[in-house]
């Protein structure tokens, strides 16, 4: 009803009922310009920004065409199944495009040549920063100054003020807190072995802290994920991490085989959570035939920077050993998949064709080599996939 009041029994005609209402908002704009801490929502509010990446499926999946910023996000799965491998394609993608790209090796494994071949060229990138931890206070320190660091640099003005710069801690689990090392270390100098043998359940642990280690690194994580989170959206920067997976014997039937280690804290404060495994090994012909590349599944678990088609959409990346394509990510193959999937390349029997009159060869093994060698026709099929791929997400 309006707020106007009824004149002799009659209601408001449209006209006064819209005057009514711009009265009514005028008054409310007057008082919202007394508030003292809030502004208006849409000026508070931004949309999200993203990093087109290397991986045309995976900003497909995302809806945001490319690797959000000034988000927190975590990515976990089963150990040597694709994990690292897709987060140093995300941080290439970062220096392509004018970015900065920090790399944290908790693991202490990844090999520099192996990481030279992944990112094509981008290995000696000024912006390609690296570090190797000892304690989690080291990793905090450090997160905080390349985040403050390329935000003062943007307001001075040394830095255009749309870059950004992106974070892969790798892995979570590594990041050991200074004085829980040292006791650590402590007890298992200290403690003899028949001691050990025989200790109780609970009374101290080889971890330093009556078996609560894990408790208290996840405490610390939850500590840390409120300094961060903001800190991102501040400065316009991103930032992952890697979580283990542990076995979950009490699954039952329907329940997850896993346990996402870190606490809980870093999966609810994540914008994109994700699940990487290996899919499939691609080869040369028939299942017995030389392995030439993997093919890697992404599942998409959670998001909130935009919607999702299915429960858990996936979407594939490929990689490349050297015998068919280059060593590396092999883009091309995830190219001509998103444009199988969209209508944009067709398959007539074994034949895939671009358009009427192009085509890219018998097979998908042979159409790679095509596009591979023709990296102009590669470009046009992505733009094309990519713009039909999104108008497809968008439909109702």
């Amino acid at each position: 009803m309006s707020r106007m009041a009824k004149v002799n029994g009659s209601s408001p005609t449209l006209s006064e009922e819209m005057q009514s209402t711009r009265e009514h908002l005028n008054c409310m704009a007057a008082v919202a310009a007394k508030f003292e801490a809030w502004r208006p929502a849409a000026e508070v509010l931004t949309r999200v920004r993203a990093v087109p990446t290397i991986f045309p499926q995976l900003d497909v999946m995302l809806r945001t065409n490319g690797w959000p910023i000034e988000r927190f996000a975590l990515v976990h799965g089963r150990s040597n199944e694709g994990k690292t491998v897709m987060l140093h394609g995300l941080g290439r993608s970062f220096l392509e495009r004018g970015h900065f790209y920090a790399y944290v090796d908790a693991e202490y494994t990844t090999p520099e040549d192996w990481v030279r071949d992944m990112m094509a060229g981008l290995a000696a990138h000024p912006g390609f920063q690296a570090l190797r931890p000892t304690t989690y206070e080291q990793t905090v320190d450090a997160v905080r100054n390349f985040c403050t660091t390329i935000g003062n640099a943007k307001a001075k003005g040394d830095l255009a003020p749309d870059t950004s710069g992106l974070i892969v801690v790798d892995s979570l689990r590594k990041l050991v807190p200074k004085d829980l090392l040292v006791k650590i270390m402590k007890g298992a100098e200290q403690e003899p072995e028949q001691v050990r043998g025989r200790r109780k359940a609970g009374k101290r642990g080889v971890d330093g802290a009556g078996g609560r280690a894990a408790m208290i690194k996840a405490a610390m994580n939850a500590a840390w994920l409120d300094e961060v989170v903001p800190m991102l959206a501040q400065t316009g920067t991103a930032m992952v991490v890697v979580a283990r997976e542990s076995e979950n014997i009490d699954a039952g039937l329907f329940g997850e085989d896993f346990h996402v280690q870190g606490g809980k804290a870093a999966y609810y404060d994540s914008s994109v959570v994700l699940r990487v495994s290996r899919e499939k090994w691609i080869r040369e012909g028939d299942e017995k035939s030389a392995i030439i590349g993997e093919q890697l599944s992404i599942e998409l678990r959670k998001t909130k920077i935009g919607g999702k088609e299915f429960a858990r959409p996936r979407c594939h990346i490929h990689t490349s050993n050297g015998r068919l394509t280059p060593v590396g990510f092999d883009r091309v193959r995830d190219v001509i998949e998103l444009a199988l999937d969209h209508d944009v390349v067709s398959l007539a029997g074994s034949w895939l064709n671009y358009g009427k009159k192009k085509r890219l060869g018998q097979g998908l093994n042979n159409a790679c080599k095509r596009l591979h060698a023709d990296p102009t026709l590669c470009a046009e099929i992505e733009t094309v996939a990519r713009v039909a791929a999104m108008r497809t997400e968008a439909a109702p």
